[in-house]
């Protein structure tokens, strides 16, 4: 079977797609796309908060349009790593693949980097206490799942979705990504593929360099 050289890569808020994509694309080679830098660039360019954009998402949805349209027109490319929530959605042929974790690191990861990523500060994720962060991330997830569900017809965070699933509570950007790459690498020779899930023991654990 021919296999499209595409990897899709999805997952929870602060599970790491950003690093993992990166890092894939870094091995394999590969050009790397984000969803989420379309839309922040877009947000930016129309001079509005993610805020104001998910209040008015329940209405209005042409970045959504203009953010889809342009996944699907990465079909017609080869040898690309796209982050995007929606990416095994519009790029079915790709390699799916999911990352998940535990909500609070999720926060906390998301956290720390509100901190640091000035991009996520000038579009309104950012908040000044932990407990602000895990009320956004919960609301965000929330208002993903209906919109995309209203839209579509598919909720971006179930797992049976995808080709391979990664709980990367306890790893690392670069043991992720190379769960990824080896998996993938398979998933390129197999006929038939079982979908796979990837996770570290609890008595063992990574650095976390997220």
């Amino acid at each position: 079977m021919q296999r499209k050289h595409i990897i899709t890569i999805s997952g929870k808020p602060g599970s790491g797609k950003s690093s993992t994509s990166d890092k894939v694309s870094e091995l394999l080679g590969y050009t790397r796309h984000s969803s989420g830098d379309m839309v922040r660039n877009a947000l930016k360019k129309h001079k509005m908060s993610l805020a104001e954009y998910n209040d008015e998402t329940n209405t209005e949805f042409s970045l959504d349009e203009e953010v889809d349209e342009a996944l699907r027109e990465l079909r017609i490319q080869k040898d690309v790593v796209v982050d995007s929530r929606l990416g095994f959605y519009w790029l079915p042929e790709s390699f799916k693949v999911y990352l998940d974790l535990d909500l609070e690191i999720a926060t906390a990861r998301i956290f720390k980097d509100t901190v640091s990523n000035q991009m996520r500060r000038d579009v309104g994720t950012s908040s000044s206490s932990l407990a602000g962060v895990t009320r956004q991330v919960r609301e965000r997830m929330l208002a993903e799942q209906n919109r995309f569900r209203n839209l579509y017809g598919v909720d971006p965070y179930n797992k049976n979705h995808f080709d391979l699933v990664i709980d990367t509570s306890r790893q690392n950007p670069q043991s992720v990504a190379i769960a990824v790459f080896d998996s993938y690498r398979k998933w390129l020779d197999s006929e038939v593929w079982e979908p796979k899930h990837n996770s570290v023991p609890l008595r063992y654990s990574f650095k976390n360099q997220y």
